[in-house]
């Protein structure tokens, strides 16, 4: 791709942020299935994959990266062992990659810094976890219990249930079918 080829480069961003699924190849099927057509029919002739909703969801969480992946994969001569890649990626001038080295890395290390579980909150769901719901005063966190004893203390003296909460066993699901 050339560096001034504005619409080969869009096109190359609506491809790498594409779905996973394309919703328009999605539909109800007769027996309240999920179908997916495909692009093209498998070698031996189905053309939909049928899921029941559940099925679905397993199969499209699979997708979802895990906590701290790195979501950015270089492949081919773009790998950082390519043997080609020296070729492609301009070097570094020795006279700057001192001096700037360690301000690059100072920098690295003051963006960083970890968002507490507070600003998560507020962030995700719009919730001030710190703001009192009654009077509108701030609240303050006082201690983190994390032994049991106390936290079982603490929700017996507040009058609340100390026994968790009991979950069912996950069912087994059968295979997609082909149709």
């Amino acid at each position: 791709m050339h560096a001034n080829d504005r619409q080969g480069l869009e096109r190359l961003c609506r491809y790498g942020a594409r779905g996973a699924l394309a919703l328009e190849r999605l539909s109800r099927a007769e027996d309240g299935r999920i179908a997916y057509r495909m692009k093209r029919p498998l070698p031996d002739g189905p053309t939909h994959l049928l899921f029941t909703g559940l099925e679905l969801l397993r199969r499209v969480a699979s997708l979802v990266p895990p906590p701290r992946a790195n979501l950015t994969r270089f492949h081919g001569i773009f790998a950082p062992g390519a043997k080609l890649r020296p070729f492609l990626v301009p070097p570094v001038e020795e006279a700057r990659a001192g001096g700037e080295a360690a301000v690059r890395k100072e920098r690295m290390k003051e963006r960083r810094l970890r968002v507490d579980w507070a600003e998560l909150l507020k962030r995700t769901f719009d919730f001030e976890v710190f703001a009192c719901v009654r009077c509108g005063g701030r609240r303050r966190v006082l201690a983190y219990v994390k032994a049991g004893r106390g936290v079982r203390a603490i929700l017996e003296h507040l009058g609340l249930p100390t026994a968790g909460v009991s979950l069912a066993l996950a069912q087994e699901s059968t295979q997609a079918a082909w149709c």
